[in-house]
């Protein structure tokens, strides 16, 4: 995937669907202001739907990275 800022779990989920992620590993560049419902994501609600997603594809969560502006979400093939 590449490194574009996603700033909403729509376009996240619409992202992975259009370019699924191969490999062992990849990486999301997800904003500081990110929405759910174009609503701020206060609560993590869009980033638990995104991250549903990203299960059901066979990856899990391998940590992340503040950054500035947006955090970098890391995520490895299970095993």
């Amino acid at each position: 995937m590449n490194a574009a800022i996603i700033n909403s779990a729509e376009g996240c989920i619409q992202r992975l669907a259009a370019s699924p992620p191969s490999g062992g590993q990849f990486e999301l560049s997800i904003s500081n202001s990110f929405t759910f419902a174009g609503k701020p994501d206060i609560v993590g609600a869009g980033m638990a739907v995104v991250l549903d997603k990203i299960l059901g594809m066979g990856y899990e969560p391998d940590g992340f990275e503040q950054k500035a502006g947006f955090r970098s979400y890391r995520y490895k093939k299970m095993r």
